[in-house]
């Protein structure tokens, strides 16, 4: 008996949410804390999907019509596909986190495993896959997911791999209590692009900077310097989420609280309109919250 064994880990963005899909940079990362695991054993017997973990029973709704259009793009029948497949899930979906990339990147490397698509093609075809979620995928998901690193992504360029921060920073992770959609997300953003060309244009001119600030402070060997940049960066970033309307009531809400605490910049990660945001902070964040902010070691 065969079996394909698999983990991918989630994502989160550090800058270019949004105007990546317009060609504009993008700086993202991986994010070990959460994690997706695929164990397919090959067998005689019609395939059985089992979901586990703590966030396993969240994908009921995107796991089967996910293989449907797999098998559909590869030409395959749910007849072909036999055995056992336990995915099991610790990233909750619909948080920014990247759970949809990562389950389009699981069904691909089993595909491939299958010998149903060709390597060269295995990206493109999870990308292919990711357009279920999100109406037209940047592809910046999908290939943080399979890179394992953190990379500087822009649309039909070459990969580039930003170094790691010469002053570690105290990032910090933590969701903002509400789903997010990014499908939703990109048509409120795309709409409100539509209808003030203007201003989305410099909007993305921003974000473009963020991401630029956001590279130099990789470079920098000045704590204070360091903490400086990335501040201007991440407000950058939030105050583009605030012109898209991508700041729910909720969101609102919470990254106020996060800047009440002491952080000294925060921005939404993902798409917006709920789901995690990052903050920035001068030292350790209080005790009182620390439990529920998870570090970004980068």
């Amino acid at each position: 008996m065969t079996e394909f064994k698999k983990r991918f880990f989630g994502k989160w963005v550090l800058a270019g949410e949004y105007s990546v899909l317009r060609g504009l940079p993008a700086l993202v990362y991986p994010l070990s804390h959460y994690f997706m695991d695929f164990h397919y054993k090959e067998s005689n017997t019609p395939i059985q999907v089992k979901r586990k973990g703590n966030q396993g029973e969240r994908l009921n709704f995107s796991l089967d019509p996910l293989f449907k259009k797999a098998l559909k793009m590869s030409n395959k029948k749910k007849s072909d596909l036999k055995g056992s497949l336990i995915v099991n899930s610790s990233i909750p979906p619909e948080t920014g986190l990247g759970a949809s990339s990562v389950l389009c990147v699981g069904i691909a490397s089993l595909f491939l495993y299958k010998g149903w698509i060709l390597q060269k093609k295995m990206r493109e075809f999870a990308i292919s896959l990711e357009d279920f979620f999100h109406g037209k995928s940047s592809g910046m998901d999908v290939n943080v997911v399979l890179e394992k690193k953190a990379i500087l992504y822009q649309k039909e360029k070459k990969i580039k791999y930003p170094p790691r921060f010469k002053i570690q920073p105290n990032l910090f992770l933590s969701y903002s209590g509400e789903k997010s959609s990014t499908a939703v997300g990109m048509s409120i953003a795309k709409k409100w692009f539509n209808k003030n060309r203007k201003q989305a244009e410099q909007m993305d001119k921003n974000m473009a900077q963020s991401v630029k600030i956001c590279l130099l402070a990789l470079k920098e060997r000045d704590k204070g310097q360091c903490k400086k940049m990335l501040t201007q960066a991440l407000s950058l970033g939030e105050k583009c989420f605030h012109k898209w309307g991508l700041i729910s009531p909720m969101l609102k809400k919470h990254i106020a609280y996060l800047k009440k605490q002491g952080a000294l910049a925060v921005k939404p990660t993902g798409s917006g309109l709920g789901g995690h945001v990052i903050s920035l902070w001068d030292d350790e964040p209080p005790s009182s919250i620390k439990k529920d902010l998870i570090p970004l070691n980068i």
